[in-house]
């Protein structure tokens, strides 16, 4: 057992044998895939020809459906649009109240500062 697992050190140390291994195995599986495609395509139906129903849609309903299509398609622009529209709205009224926040909260702290500093004079005129 010894000798085996010594040997098998061996072998990985040297990876050739890995090489070799992985190697062997994967043309084999590249060569079984091959013939299995192969023996796949010939079992299929042959394609049925081309009809009427290959041809896109919107150029079967004729002029009238493609203005149809477009007036959809200027519909749909529209509203992204406004909804855009909105959305930039709806930032720019975020941003005016989080300045007035951040201002707000600004006078806040300086107003603590103040006090502070008036504090601590306090207590130095009374210690």
């Amino acid at each position: 057992m010894a000798e085996l697992l010594t040997f098998l050190k061996d072998v990985i140390a040297t990876q050739q044998f890995f090489q070799v291994a992985v190697g062997g195995c994967t043309m084999w599986l590249i060569g079984w895939m091959v013939t299995r495609g192969r023996s796949d395509k010939e079992t299929l139906p042959p394609p049925a020809p081309a009809t009427i129903v290959d041809v896109p849609q919107p150029f079967m309903q004729g002029p009238i459906g493609l203005l149809d299509i477009i007036r959809e398609q200027r519909d749909m622009d529209r509203r992204r649009t406004e909804d855009s529209q909105h959305i930039r709205e709806c930032v720019r009224i975020i941003r005016e109240e989080s300045k007035k926040q951040t201002e707000i909260l600004q006078e806040i702290a300086e107003d603590q500062r103040v006090e502070h500093r008036l504090n601590s004079e306090r207590e130095r005129r009374h210690s």
